[in-house]
């Protein structure tokens, strides 16, 4: 049996790019191979639009419900937009959260224009409630989208770095310029206010699919999110001031040949009594239009450093398809979540895969 390891998420300092690089290489290193999740001090995003992006955020979900509704992810076939309470399933049990889905805009495909691959369905406007309601809601989102993503290539260029990588090897190949990228405004209602057959599942056991890095900013100092370790045992990561936290996603384990993890974690819903649990999540996604390769040059000391045996409570759903091709596996992965969104716009393909409204 494996014995315990990682018991706490350990923190990095950003500063040390620029004060002591080759410390903060080593400590990402570490986290990368060890742990596959991490803390991030001094970055750039100021506190200040954080709090205003915290304010959005808690004013989008007190929003009335038929409000909600009209950006609901079931009017697009790109599964942006407004998930209600339980709408979403992990690992065949509902998530009891609501969310935002966003990405940077981009058109949808003209009527008349050919769509050569499936996941171009996924390309699209955002759902955005109306400004009349909720004013500048639009705009912090987005701004919040366009910090995310830079401090992601920051991140990930220090990643190759720190496994002995060209800063540009990941970044240069694996993120191309117009690609879409994710993030969510996450609402987790504490245990009191959910029905009593609900449970504490805010979202079940799962590891990030197909992204390169998840960037999380837990806008509430409410315990929820566990990190699984690789003996098994699930260690509490709690909000810390000023930071993100950062985690592995599984394109990027994928591409460094299993060097970098991505761990398996989960979200509890908040005690009685406590209030609704916040966050919101930016996902830097890897390329879907390409068969991924993993890279070369990792060097022999690095790739020894692979963690072997580590036990996770996620499954591994189409990781096959995702090997093939990347593009279908994420309109298959969002169909396995947002069923009532996969049936409607993809239903011979929801089929073939056993998926329907109110399957498990």
């Amino acid at each position: 049996m494996a014995s315990p390891d990682f018991d706490s998420i350990p923190i990095l300092d950003l500063n040390q790019a620029t004060t002591n690089k080759q410390q903060l290489l080593s400590d990402l290193r570490h986290a990368l191979i060890h742990v596959g999740f991490f803390y991030i001090k001094n970055h750039p995003i100021p506190a200040a639009f954080l709090q205003a992006l915290t304010a959005q955020t808690t004013g989008f979900f007190d929003l009335p419900l038929e409000e909600k509704h009209k950006s609901d992810k079931i009017h697009s076939p790109t599964f942006l937009g407004y998930s209600t309470q339980g709408n979403e399933i992990t690992k065949n049990k509902k998530d009891n959260r609501e969310q935002f889905d966003f990405a940077n805009e981009l058109p949808a495909p003209a009527p008349n224009e050919s769509v050569q691959r499936i996941h171009e369905h996924l390309t699209g406007p955002n759902l955005w409630p109306s400004s009349d309601v909720l004013p500048g809601f639009r705009q912090t989102i987005l701004e919040f989208h366009r910090q995310a993503l830079d401090l992601s290539s920051e991140l990930i260029s220090l990643v190759a770095e720190a496994l002995g990588l060209h800063p540009g090897a990941l970044l240069d190949q694996y993120v191309v310029p117009g690609q879409q990228h994710r993030g969510k405004l996450i609402k987790y209602p504490a245990i009191d206010q959910l029905h009593q057959d609900d449970g504490d599942q805010g979202v079940g056991a799962h590891r990030d699919t197909a992204s390169l890095l998840t960037i999380l900013y837990q806008a509430s100092d409410l315990p929820g999110l566990q990190v699984q370790n690789h003996a098994g045992h699930w260690i509490d990561a709690p909000a810390v001031p000023n930071t993100f936290v950062v985690n592995i996603g599984t394109g990027l384990e994928y591409l460094v040949r299993g060097v970098a993890v991505a761990t398996t974690h989960r979200v509890l819903n908040p005690p009685a009594r406590r209030g609704p649990r916040y966050s919101v999540a930016f996902f830097q996604g890897a390329r879907l239009d390409r068969k991924l390769l993993p890279v070369d040059g990792l060097a022999p000391e690095v790739l020894e450093l692979r963690k072997v045996d580590v036990v996770t409570d996620s499954g591994h759903q189409f990781s096959q398809v995702y090997r093939e091709d990347p593009g279908l596996y994420a309109v298959l992965n969002r169909i396995s979540s947002h069923r009532d969104v996969g049936v409607k716009y993809y239903p011979e393909l929801a089929q073939k895969h056993g998926i329907t409204v109110g399957s498990t």
